[in-house]
């Protein structure tokens, strides 16, 4: 059976570095996870969605081109049974599930995202043991809990406030700080990353509860310099920007210099 090649990092300690992907081109998902640049792609179905069979076709490129080496992953749009179920039936191997709030919120999420009994899950379908190389599905469903990367992201103040009892529910692989939300939350302005006081504060409080549990950290950043701060910071889950963010930023970079 392919191993979840992210999870295995972050369980170890070791930095997994990826890109999350805004354009939802399968075409596009495939080159970029050809390349071998990347530990693992995220499809955004939070604030971009996109139909069943684009979702599906997208993650199954990621997982086939790279040979297992680039873990597909969702965000999904809400920590709902739906949500959850569909993402790990489309092929993804793993999920990372915001506006989680409280213990019970996280609870809820590994309970939708975990095969019995260490959760309610279904068989599911067809994508979710092909995604892992295995041909038929009685073989993977012992090993499913083990090889699906279940993230919560923590992105308000109250979810700060009980943090504490999220990272104490039993299940949770990853925990992601969703930095520009978090922001809003505090009453700050948006951004990725800030030296503000009460955002540096509220910060601590998850890196903390997080490291005294063991539980491996993520985070978004725009850039490689950023994204080696952030590892500096401990974070082994780092996103890199995104596929659109490259492409505009390089295609500025081309013109200004064509015009200088």
């Amino acid at each position: 059976m392919r191993q979840n090649h992210t999870l295995a990092q972050i369980r170890a300690g070791e930095p997994a570095i990826g890109l999350w992907l805004q354009s939802h081109s399968h075409h596009t998902a495939r080159i970029i996870a050809a390349q071998g640049l990347f530990d693992w792609l995220v499809v955004d179905l939070e604030h971009t969605p996109v139909d069943v069979h684009t979702a599906a076709t997208t993650l199954g490129a990621i997982a086939d081109v790279s040979g297992g080496m680039c873990t597909p992953l969702v965000r999904v749009a809400q920590g709902t049974m739906h949500n959850i179920k569909y993402a790990l039936d489309f092929g993804a191997q793993g999920v990372i599930v915001p506006m989680v709030n409280t213990a019970e919120d996280a609870q809820q999420v590994v309970r939708y995202a975990r095969y019995p009994p260490d959760g309610d899950r279904g068989g599911g379908g067809l994508l979710p043991h092909l995604s892992y190389g295995v041909a038929k599905h009685v073989e993977f469903l012992p090993h499913g809990n083990r090889e699906t990367l279940v993230a919560v992201q923590i992105e308000t103040r109250q979810a700060v406030e009980n943090i504490e009892a999220i990272a104490d529910v039993p299940g949770i692989d990853l925990v992601f700080v969703g930095p520009m939300d978090l922001h809003l939350s505090l009453g700050l302005p948006a951004t990725l990353w800030s030296d503000s006081p009460v955002f540096l504060s509220a910060l601590g409080r998850v890196v903390d509860a997080c490291q005294s549990r063991g539980i491996p950290l993520g985070t978004l950043a725009p850039n490689a310099e950023l994204a080696k701060a952030r590892l500096a910071d401990g974070f082994t889950f780092v996103g890199m920007g995104s596929d659109y963010g490259h492409l505009l930023a390089a295609l500025h970079a081309q013109v200004q210099q064509l015009k200088s």
